[in-house]
């Protein structure tokens, strides 16, 4: 029996492109399959145009999200509510290929396969084709787990509007986790790898249309990537599916991927810590990680040096104020560790009238430590800033700002995490809290 397919069209604004990939999903041959259009509140004639096409094909449905749940959160939703056998996540912007879903069924039937996905050609907004992409042609295609997962690690090499997959396998990882904003289909894909067979078709069987406002350009613009993605690569490590033999790879490659998303903060011009999350703070991110590549700290180097502050010696001379709760000491004490050899002296300025509760605060995380740790009173911290030292300032304080201010660059703590918290099924963050990472 010819299986069923349900394709998940999530849709924001996307009027003068979804017409034609609704077309090109219809025009589909030799399958049965269904299109789940889910609006999240669009501002144009979205909605409109997802009804006429409803309104003449019965394969076709529309339904508004009551919120904006972003593109994973309705890709849940669908996934949450199909009966269809396999399942296909695309995108408003994006066309398929004539053959697209017959030929991954017939690869997933031929090799026994449980998710398959493919190049795609690359297209302006007229429809121009300008390039290929990924690039996957190293990738055999068949790979049984967790062979993919080298493949697609520390950089994704999966375009989601690309893939074909069994709807439960989807659902045994929890679908797909909208924690993360920019990541969570590589997420899945990771997990995937770790579990399942896959098939990688080399042919471009999909066009990814790329325009001002295609989300990756938008993630990138927003900066969130630099949150997103070398944290989603860090927390599929924590898989208990993840092979012993892979547990090494954890450090170099988050380190890869966190030079490479900075590299992009960077030209996107998102330079300094009080912008967002900066190119420089995001490569030193990747240089505690890795510590003696010299590459890496050449491109902090750079990076700080361009952001116009003055770059600090390694192993660093470092200055913070002291923190107010327990809370923030561990997070600075986690800071501290974290940079590890990196880090040689720390200055802690504390007002004072409150020395004896700073230290109160502090001895339990350095009263015994080996690191060179001063604290100075002082009314002024900033009288500790001197070109050539690092401060470590929480996250969003008015450190952050001041220091750059005097051009020094600055290594947050208690930064957001999108994985501190569970993700709520209510907002279709997932489909299954049990089967996600928590």
């Amino acid at each position: 029996m010819t299986p069923t397919i349900c394709v998940a069209l999530p849709v924001y604004n996307g009027a003068d492109f979804m017409g034609e990939a609704i077309e090109s999903i219809l025009a589909q041959e030799g399958v049965e399959l269904t299109v789940r259009i889910r609006d999240n509140g669009s501002t144009d004639d979205s909605v409109a145009v997802a009804e006429r096409y409803a309104a003449e094909d019965p394969r076709v449905s529309v339904a508004v999200n009551e919120e904006n749940v972003f593109y994973f959160g309705s890709l849940n939703r669908v996934l949450a509510e199909t009966n269809a056998d396999l399942y296909v996540p695309f995108a408003h912007d994006d066309v398929m290929q004539l053959g697209n879903l017959a030929t991954k069924v017939e690869a997933l039937e031929r090799h026994g396969a449980a998710w398959a996905h493919s190049r795609a050609f690359h297209i302006d907004e007229h429809g121009t084709v300008n390039g290929y992409s990924p690039d996957i042609s190293d990738i055999p295609e068949v790979l049984d787990p967790p062979a993919l997962f080298t493949k697609i690690a520390p950089h994704n090499r999966v375009w989601p509007q690309s893939v074909l997959a069994r709807t439960d396998i989807l659902r045994e990882v929890g679908g797909f986790d909208a924690r993360s904003l920019y990541a969570g289909d590589w997420l899945t894909w990771l997990r995937l790898s770790l579990r399942h067979r896959v098939v990688t078709l080399q042919e471009p069987l999909i066009a990814y249309r790329v325009h001002s406002e295609s989300g990756h350009l938008q993630s990138n613009r927003s900066g969130y990537n630099g949150r997103d993605v070398p944290a989603t690569l860090d927390h599929v490590f924590r898989d208990p599916a993840m092979p012993v033999e892979l547990a090494p790879l954890r450090d170099p490659m988050v380190a890869a991927i966190a030079a490479a998303t900075a590299h992009n903060l960077h030209r996107d011009g998102i330079r300094r810590v009080s912008d967002g999350w900066a190119a420089y703070m995001t490569v030193g991110k990747a240089l505690v990680r890795q510590p003696a590549d010299n590459g890496l700290r050449g491109l902090y180097y750079s990076m700080v040096g361009e952001s116009r502050l003055t770059a600090p010696g390694i192993p660093f001379d470092a200055v913070t104020t002291a923190p107010g709760s327990a809370e923030d000491a561990s997070a600075l004490a986690a800071a501290v560790e974290e940079l590890g050899a990196l880090l040689e002296r720390l200055a802690i300025a504390v007002p004072p009238d409150r020395v004896d509760d700073a230290m109160a605060l502090l001895e339990p995380h350095f009263g015994e430590t080996a690191l060179d740790v001063a604290v100075i009173p002082t009314d002024d911290a900033q009288e500790l800033y001197r070109p050539g030292r690092l401060v470590i300032a929480r996250w969003g304080s008015a450190d952050v700002a001041n220091a750059e201010g005097a051009g020094l660059p600055v290594h947050p703590y208690a930064m957001p995490d999108p994985f501190g918290r569970p993700p709520d099924p209510e907002k279709w963050e997932t489909v299954d809290l049990s089967a996600n990472l928590i």
